[in-house]
């Protein structure tokens, strides 16, 4: 049986790995609306890539899950 904690290591390094594979920052905040009506807010930022040409091969996202 896997244990909570077996589980929550798992999940984090599984996350960690998406995270770096996509080269994302995942950023936990709110979404700024007065106190006790503010709700959560899971933000992924994705840097522009450019080749060794100086050509632009990814553009740079960010989105909230």
């Amino acid at each position: 049986m896997k244990t909570a904690k077996d589980r929550e290591e798992a999940f984090r390094r599984d996350l960690v790995e998406l995270l770096a594979k996509h080269k994302a920052e995942l950023k936990i905040t709110d979404d700024g609306k007065s106190y006790g009506m503010h709700s959560g807010i899971a933000e992924v930022t994705m840097m522009s890539e450019w080749d060794a040409e100086g050509n632009l091969t990814a553009d740079y996202t960010e989105f909230r899950i």
